[in-house]
């Protein structure tokens, strides 16, 4: 082979290889844009809700301020301890949060770091240590470990599986949950070290193994977003799943199958 030949190959070789380690740093730093293209809400502005509520802000060890808010039901059978997808935030939460409060539970809704009026930085042991902000904050009004229900949808599954992973709640309900976020991934990024790239793993499939309390896994089966397989492996270690043929990532709550089944769970887990 000539030598022009093979310093020409040289080349080629040394650029693919520059423009994938270009690729591996710019997956790298997008990837908290990515997973939590977060919504803020000024300050200053009312939440603008019709139902009975309170907005509460609650002060993190580092000093981050989280912002959060809670609905009162008149029979108060129990608490929902929510935590959002990443494209909502408060604003978002009466929607969420009047289908229980009808059904007699009340219902705390928090903002992540970032979203809404939350400050502080984002990072995985912050989700973490702020949902146990919120949790420790119910136990401070005076519910008890067995009264919550912990509550999580798309993102926020993950947070949900390892705040019950650490607790005791009544149950654990999951919307459109994956296995973790390394396993979301891997298949769309094949060619890439998905692991070493992430800084995120919210790694449900092990935090799952830990809770010790009834779970629901709600999931449709044209979720392009988080494919049918991640609920799927969840189920596989620990859950009930309830599949909705046509259901996509979101908008489940239209389906009678979904009410029915969470009406049927917690009628079940009722102490």
């Amino acid at each position: 082979m000539p030598s022009g030949f093979k310093k020409y190959l040289t080349y080629v070789a040394v650029g693919l290889l520059l423009i994938y380690i270009s690729i591996g740093v710019y997956l790298h730093n997008i990837q908290e844009r990515a997973l939590f293209p977060a919504k803020t809400i000024p300050i200053t502005q009312s939440l603008g809700f019709s139902l009975p509520h309170q907005e509460l802000f609650l002060t993190a060890q580092d000093g981050a301020i989280l912002s959060g808010v809670y609905f009162s039901s008149n029979e108060s059978q129990g608490v929902v301890l929510y935590f959002h997808g990443n494209r909502e935030n408060l604003l978002d939460m009466q929607y969420v949060a009047k289908p229980f409060v009808q059904r007699g539970y009340d219902f705390l809704a928090m903002d992540y770091r970032t979203y809404g009026k939350s400050t502080g930085e984002l990072s995985e042991e912050n989700l973490f240590s702020d949902a146990t902000l919120f949790w420790n904050h119910l136990k401070g009004m005076g519910w008890q470990e067995s009264d919550i229900v912990i509550y999580g949808r798309s993102i926020g599954t993950g947070i949900a599986t390892e705040l019950a992973a650490r607790t005791k709640p009544r149950g654990l309900l999951l919307y459109s949950p994956y296995y973790s976020i390394p396993s979301l991934i891997s298949d769309r990024f094949a060619l890439f070290p998905v692991r070493l790239i992430l800084s995120y793993t919210l790694n449900s499939g092990k935090n799952i193994q830990d809770v010790n309390a009834p779970i629901l896994i709600l999931h449709g089966d044209k979720d392009r977003v988080i494919p049918l397989s991640e609920a799927q492996k969840l189920a596989a270690i620990k859950g009930k799943l309830v599949v909705f043929e046509g259901g996509g990532h979101g908008g489940l709550q239209r389906f009678p199958l979904f009410w029915q089944s969470i009406e049927r769970f917690f009628d079940e887990i009722k102490p």
